[in-house]
């Protein structure tokens, strides 16, 4: 997983509903990509911090 990519990807999606503009269905779409995009992202943060504390001894 590219992690920059995917906070990208959640960027852009923040900013197309923020405009208030997309039609019911669109936001639904798009609300339910932002989700599924913030549990990988947490997963992968989750990861990170596992492995640094694996690092530290912790």
């Amino acid at each position: 997983m590219d992690f920059e990519a995917e906070m990208k990807k959640l960027s852009d999606i923040a900013a197309k509903m923020e405009t208030g503009d997309l039609p019911l269905e669109e936001s639904m779409k798009l609300y339910t990509e932002a989700v599924e995009l913030t549990k990988k992202l947490k997963e992968y943060i989750d990861g990170a911090k596992l492995r640094v504390e694996t690092l530290e001894g912790k």
